[in-house]
């Protein structure tokens, strides 16, 4: 054990804060010989009496604050105050160890955290920054404090104890060996600590007793709430522009810590509807893995797929039903050779994959000192710019303010059909407008019930959308033999009547030539629109030769891609825009587990699809409902006679022009800090991925643009999301760190 020594040569530093906690820094300060060159408040009215010369704090001055001058020292006692300020300084920040403090060789003590007079700090300890070690407070062995903790005067900490970020030790607290005491938590004066405390617990007493947990509104309050970045949405896109900053950090030599907020209205985060919980564990890709995923993403994931396959097996053995097992089955051989490349894997298991590893790479670096991560669950619904900071404010309306913001959403809510409402259920029908909300496992479990209602009735089902999630919809629904059993018919209503193809036939394949694409090969002076039309005449080439899009869609979309190169900008974001979506909407894909589920309905006379547009639902003089649907080859409005009960709306999303559009995007547009483009579902953004400085966009709402002289019409495949988020994490890192900061590379 040693006590500090005192430095006598001076050296130079700033407090921020100036009331009475500032005076006992100080006095530390000078007792080892540093020099006091400035003081800032956010408040210099309300300083303490003995503080002189005080100057105003950074909080409404961010741009103008000196963040590089000489280190720092927080003095404010306020532990959530502490833990703002750390927030939104650029600065270095430095300790305050009083010379009579006793600390062991092997203790470690982060920056920013002061210690009193008379203070023991025994070995392998490790004090976190901005903590408050106060006056002959006693923490003994391996204990873990976080940051922006306070240990109060005489508390007495035993071995292997854990003090969570922002909580508080009263005055005299004891604390037995092993107790964990969670973040943001309050101990009484005098209180006896026997057992380990929840997150945002006061307790008080002897024996200790939580008293009150903080509501989840009241944890927001408490919470630092400045970030430098703010991702709104936690899905794929976040998630990899996430995984590519924190490699640029890795690269970096600086000392500045980074704070970064995740807010979601979701409670999972890192995964997104797709891939995670929402969708279930048993619905599957629509492409083999190795058109999903580009390399070298693939081998990790191929070696973490090796490494997890039996329990990730397992639950979909509890999630799924009889056509999942069938997908086991079939590609059990495959599976145990650890050969993934050519399978539709269940999404979830990618899901988990992305998850644990964003989650890991965020501790590791938080581990490391180089980021704060403050997780929010709640929804954005507006947002404001005061000078260089965004404040976002939340549905409960508290904020969070930060530098940087990444709107990372998703895709547009889903168009509803007849009615504005997720779920309808009447007699003899129940209306989904949303398979996923909540999550597709719960509204299985409705539909169950709603079969159960009708034992002895001849149950239809009505599939509205030919896309992926159709079906999926239709999959799921004959996975669960408690449903499919019941199901009388089912129904597709598409525009087209075409459902993805999943067979490639590999013999016609090599016969086909889109002849209208390669005609304008020669051709010097071409346009979006001629381009668009060509492959349309292409794709009807493909229809009457009865050819799939599983044979075709590579040689179209290489033969119009080529094309795309000889347009100029303009012309090549009216491609974006206005037809790369509508060529892909007819180039759908899908897995051959989904269509040998077609193909089997088919077999038993249990399935039609109808090319038409829904317009409505009415109910006859039976008291069942039919569909009203404009029929796409007459454009005449037809009555389908099967009655239908059960209605499944897989048409898509909305786009712009629609008024239900999230409240958070409506305020960014009236404010003008968002700017739809002519896609009507994705903003204008400029080559930093900014729809407004320091406002960015990753994700599907960067549909409709134009990067590195690609068209980007459609960001939910895997490789656009690398690709995108590499380049949006390239930039954050270029605002946030000079090049002298960022280490050679070998």
């Amino acid at each position: 054990m040693r006590k500090m020594e005192i430095n006598k040569a001076s050296k130079k530093i700033r407090i921020y804060g100036a009331g009475g906690h500032s005076q006992v820094i100080r006095e530390v300060l000078e007792n080892i010989g540093y020099e006091v060159t400035e003081t800032f408040d956010d408040k210099p009215s309300g300083r303490h009496y003995a503080s002189k010369n005080v100057t105003t704090g950074a909080r409404d001055n961010l741009k103008d604050f000196p963040h590089d001058g000489y280190p720092v020292i927080i003095a404010v006692g306020i532990n959530a105050e502490r833990a703002e300020i750390a927030g939104f300084l650029k600065s270095d920040f430095d300790k305050a160890i009083h010379p009579s403090a006793i600390i062991a060789p092997t203790a470690k003590i982060g920056d920013g955290t002061v210690v009193f007079a008379g203070a023991i700090i025994q070995p392998n300890t490790v004090i976190g920054e901005h903590v408050i070690i106060n006056t002959g407070a006693s923490i003994d062995h391996d204990n873990i404090i976080g940051d922006f903790a306070h240990i109060s005067p005489k508390a007495a900490l035993c071995g292997h104890v854990e003090v969570g970020e922002g909580s508080h030790v009263g005055v005299g607290a004891v604390v037995i060996p092993k107790v964990k005491i969670g973040k943001w938590c309050t101990i009484g004066a005098g209180t006896v600590v026997l057992n380990d405390v929840p997150d945002y617990s006061t307790v008080v007493g002897n024996p200790g007793k939580v008293i009150k947990i903080k509501t989840p509104e009241e944890q927001l309050n408490t919470k630092p709430k400045q970030s430098d970045i703010t991702f709104v949405g936690s899905g794929i896109s976040s998630s990899f522009t996430i995984l590519h900053f924190l490699d640029l950090l890795e690269k970096t030599n600086t000392r500045k810590k980074i704070h970064i907020s995740i807010i979601d209205k979701y409670q999972e985060f890192h995964s997104g509807i797709p891939y995670g919980s929402r969708s279930g564990f048993s619905v599957h890709l629509i492409t083999s893995l190795k058109n999903f995923l580009p390399e070298p993403e693939l081998g990790k994931f191929i070696k973490w797929l090796n490494n997890n396959k039996n329990w990730l097996l397992d639950e979909l053995k509890k999630d799924g039903g009889v056509l999942s097992l069938d997908w086991i089955a079939t590609h059990a051989k495959e599976i145990e050779n650890n050969e993934w490349e050519d399978l539709f894997i269940p999404r979830r298991f990618f899901g988990w994959y992305i998850n644990e590893k964003v989650k890991n790479r965020l501790e590791f670096f938080k581990i490391k000192g180089l980021i704060d991560i403050n997780y929010i669950n709640t929804e954005v619904i507006d947002i404001d710019k005061k000078e260089n900071n965004y404040t976002l404010i939340l549905e409960n309306k508290t904020t969070v303010s930060s530098e940087k913001v990444i709107l990372s959403v998703g895709s547009l809510p889903v168009n509803t059909l007849w009615k504005n409402e997720s779920l309808i259920e009447k007699e003899n029908l129940f209306f989904i407008n949303n398979p996923y909300k909540p999550e597709l496992t719960k509204i299985l479990e409705k539909i169950k019930l709603f079969l159960k209602k009708t034992p002895n009735k001849k149950v239809n089902v009505l599939i509205v959308g030919a896309n992926a999630s159709g079906l999926e919809m239709l999959y799921k629904l004959n996975d669960i033999e408690d449903i499919g059993n019941q199901i009388n018919k089912f129904t597709i209503l598409s525009t087209q009547g075409l459902l993805p193809d999943a067979v490639v036939d590999e013999k016609r394949q090599k016969e086909y030539i889109p002849f209208n694409l390669q005609a304008l090969t020669k051709e010097k002076n071409i346009t979006a629109k001629i381009i668009a039309e060509a492959t349309f005449k292409d794709l009807d080439h493909a229809d009457q030769m009865d050819l799939g899009a599983a044979s075709t869609v590579d040689i179209i979309s290489r033969a119009f891609g080529n094309l795309l190169s000889k347009l100029n900008p303009k012309e090549l974001e009216k491609f974006a825009c206005h037809y790369g979506n509508e060529i892909g909407r007819r180039q759908r894909c899908a897995g051959f587990h989904y269509s040998k589920t077609v193909d089997q309905l088919k077999e038993e006379n249990r399935f039609e699809h109808i090319a038409g547009r829904f317009t409505n639902i009415e109910k006859n003089s039976s008291g069942e409902y039919s569909l009203e649907y404009l029929d796409t080859e007459s454009g005449i409005n037809k009555i389908y006679e099967t009655p239908v009960h059960i209605i499944i709306n897989c048409i898509g999303g909305i786009n712009f022009d629609n008024q239900n559009i999230p409240e958070l995007l409506r305020n960014a547009i009236k404010k003008e800090y968002c700017k739809p483009n002519d896609s009507k579902i994705g903003f204008e953004v400029n080559n930093d991925l900014e729809t407004s400085e320091n406002l960015h966009v990753v994700g599907p709402l960067l549909a409709g643009n134009v990067f590195d002289g690609k068209a980007v019409w459609h960001v939910e495949h895997c490789g656009r999301i690398i690709w995108l988020s590499q380049v949006l994490s390239e930039k954050i890192k270029n605002y946030f760190f000079k090049s002298s900061e960022l280490k050679e590379h070998q």
